[in-house]
């Protein structure tokens, strides 16, 4: 688990599927920050579809996920991480559509995962905010989503434990 990890309600004002999110939260706490980073990403990589068509082959979106990425494996530090997350955040103030900044926000929010964990729930809210810009008072999506996210999230903190497992 990780050390002071208290997740929280949405800081976006989103329609969510609180069930599911509860259930999210829940399993949260019982990984660690790099792993909680890797789920971020992964829901990071999906928002790339919605960046605005100029956007999307920024180099600065990718080199932002790399360094999270190296991060993990601790081959860059948290300070590189921000000077690439810096870089993103500035991409945000040239959107075009609400769609374009949500996703790039989704994208930010799972890059600073490094920095702080909670971040990591941050963009899965963003992620939900975003299925609520593109498909607006539709349930069904919301939910799928974030029964996407919990999928996720489950599969990783059960190879986690199978390796563990294994290493015994």
């Amino acid at each position: 688990m990780t050390e002071g990890f208290r997740p929280s309600h949405p800081k976006v004002s989103i329609d969510d599927d609180p069930g599911i999110r509860a259930q999210i939260e829940a399993l949260t706490g019982e990984l660690s920050q790099q792993q909680l980073a890797k789920w971020a990403l992964i829901i990071a990589k999906k928002a790339l579809y919605y960046v605005d068509d100029q956007q999307r082959y920024d180099r600065q979106l990718r080199l932002a996920i790399d360094a999270n990425e190296l991060w993990q494996v601790n081959l860059v530090s948290v300070y590189q991480v921000r000077q690439a997350l810096a870089r993103v955040s500035a991409l945000n103030s040239n959107s075009t559509s609400s769609i374009g900044a949500a996703a790039i926000d989704c994208i930010r929010w799972a890059v600073a995962s490094a920095d702080a964990d909670e971040n990591a729930l941050r963009a899965s809210d963003q992620a939900v905010k975003l299925i609520n810009l593109t498909k607006p008072n539709d349930a069904a999506a919301i939910t799928a989503e974030r029964q996407w996210q919990y999928d996720q999230l489950a599969g990783l903190a059960q190879n986690i434990q199978q390796g563990l497992r294994h290493m015994l």
